[in-house]
């Protein structure tokens, strides 16, 4: 809209003024012209008549001798009436004015040179036929026999003379068939450029573009950002968290854990209630092994991965990250660990799989199983029965096991780690996963009737519908889980099943309180 205010404005401004005049002509009959003396009405066919006229050649002719050229001019008819109007432009008002007098009266010249044309014409015609029926009346009058016909004729002659007479008479006092009735003057203000009135179309015509690109954008961007969005394209899933996205991290080429560096955070809370909701999800126990992956890259996986197994362990349980994105491995880069041992060594027998586990230090009860060396064949490594044997027994080992893998659609690695996980949880991007994609992800493990847990919506911001404020105002204090105290030490015992920390919230005075 401002775009389209400035552009009309500054055409308007950088255009050279010209300046509009317009004399008026007035159509009417020509009394006295025909021999009965009756004027013929005028019809409208008559005045478009008079408009082609106006522009023809033997007028441009005459205004070219007066003013050396004939520039050109526009004829209109005003209103419903038989008055028109010849309107010439030009870069000062006298010279408007002056071609469009000088149109005017070369019209009014030419029709009155016309109409004495015409009556010239009329008594040449009328003059032959009485002279011609006079020579007939006295090439008979010695013709006793022929006495009736040169009645006759001499009848002719005199109803010839008086027709003469009346045509001559009515010539005289005959009106002319166009008179200039209104005569251009010298406009005070040009009539272009109007900066007011281009500001104001191209204001108009800037919102109605802009409505319509909205309009076009809308209907062509097929990306996700409402939750109803991603459950309506993931049949019989739900969405279980709605992460924001972090502000704060501004180079997404370098690993972050929001969770671990500052938990009380608004993404930090966003995760604690993944959590729990991902804890209630799986009550029945079946979802130890979860696998978790997004339809495309850089949706946030290996970070959910990252950020959920911190909170997990935080709130008691020992957790365990495996890093099978064999392709291009990142989650231990989050916690600053080294790549060079892990699954791949672990696969390939050169050490044994507690030697390859990693404690992330500084977050009691979390460990990371990183890649190890690349594969040259990364989906064979995946499909292999050994890796199913090392979930199996991380299973046995830690409480939860979160698989970081490939994105599903580039590549088939998370569709073969679905089969040897008990569940997967897909991750999507709001405002970057197209709807296409999500679709065809979740078609992709239904294919082969791979368990989804559930979904979450990662990177929302306040413009793609979810708006945050969280703990500032109402003073949320740190939860304290006091469901991990049966060892005294903040440590499930081994052996039990998922647990769901009960909460504590301590309370902060309000501002003014005491």
């Amino acid at each position: 809209t401002v775009l389209g205010l400035v552009a009309s404005l500054g055409y308007s401004l950088t255009q050279p003024k010209a300046y509009s005049a317009s004399a008026q002509l007035l159509i009417q009959a020509e009394a006295g012209v025909t021999t009965a003396g009756s004027p013929q009405p005028i019809t409208s066919t008559d005045v478009l008549t008079e408009l082609q006229l106006m522009t023809s050649a033997p007028v441009k002719a005459a205004v070219a001798r007066q003013l050396g050229s004939a520039p050109n001019v526009t004829a209109a008819e005003v209103g419903q009436t038989n008055v028109i109007s010849v309107t010439a432009n030009a870069a000062s008002p006298a010279r408007a004015a002056l071609i469009a007098n000088a149109y005017a009266t070369a019209f009014v010249t030419y029709q009155r040179s016309v109409t004495i044309g015409n009556l010239a014409a009329a008594e040449t015609q009328l003059s032959r036929q009485i002279a011609s029926t006079a020579a007939q009346a006295k090439s008979l009058q010695s013709n006793p026999a022929a006495a009736a016909q040169v009645s006759a004729l001499l009848s002719t002659e005199s109803a010839l003379k008086e027709q003469l007479a009346q045509l001559q008479v009515n010539g005289a006092v005959a009106t002319e068939a166009v008179q200039l009735v209104s005569p251009a003057t010298a406009p005070r203000a040009p009539s272009s450029p109007k900066p007011l009135l281009d500001a104001i179309l191209g204001l108009l015509l800037g919102l109605l573009l802009g409505i319509g690109l909205a309009f076009v954008v809308e209907h062509l961007d097929d990306t996700v950002y409402l939750k109803e969005e991603v459950e309506r394209l993931t049949p019989g899933s739900r969405v279980l968290g709605v992460v924001p996205i972090v502000d704060t991290w501004k180079n997404k080429d370098q690993a972050f854990v929001i969770t671990a560096t500052k938990p009380n955070s608004v993404a930090g809370e966003a995760y604690r209630s993944l959590r729990t909701s991902l804890q209630f999800a799986a009550l029945d126990g079946l979802a130890r092994v979860i696998l978790v992956t997004s339809a495309g890259e850089a949706e946030g996986k290996s970070a959910t991965v990252a950020n959920l197994g911190v909170v997990l362990a935080t709130a008691g349980e020992r957790v365990a990250l495996v890093s099978c994105d064999l392709r291009r491995p990142r989650l231990a880069q989050f916690f600053g660990l080294d790549e060079q041992v892990g699954l791949t060594t672990v696969l390939l027998g050169r050490c044994r799989l507690q030697e390859a586990l990693q404690p992330v230090p500084g977050i009691h009860g979390l460990t990371i199983l990183p890649t190890g060396e690349r594969p040259s064949d990364p989906t064979g490594v995946l499909a292999s029965l050994q890796l199913a044997w090392v979930l199996e027994q991380l299973s046995n080992m830690f409480d939860r096991v979160l698989v970081d893998s490939p994105p599903l659609l580039p590549v088939t690695d998370a569709v073969i780690l679905s089969q040897a996980v008990d569940t997967t949880l897909l991750v999507v991007a709001a405002g970057q996963t197209r709807a296409r994609d999500l679709r065809r992800a979740s078609e992709a493990l239904s294919l082969v009737h791979a368990k989804t847990i559930g979904v979450v919506l990662n990177e929302v911001t306040k413009s793609t519908g979810y708006g945050y404020g969280y703990g500032k105002r109402y003073g949320y204090g740190e939860y304290v889980s006091t469901g991990a105290a049966a060892n005294g030490d903040g440590t499930q015992p081994v052996g039990a099943g998922p647990m769901l920390p009960r909460f504590r919230k301590t309370t902060q005075p309000r501002t003014g309180e005491a």
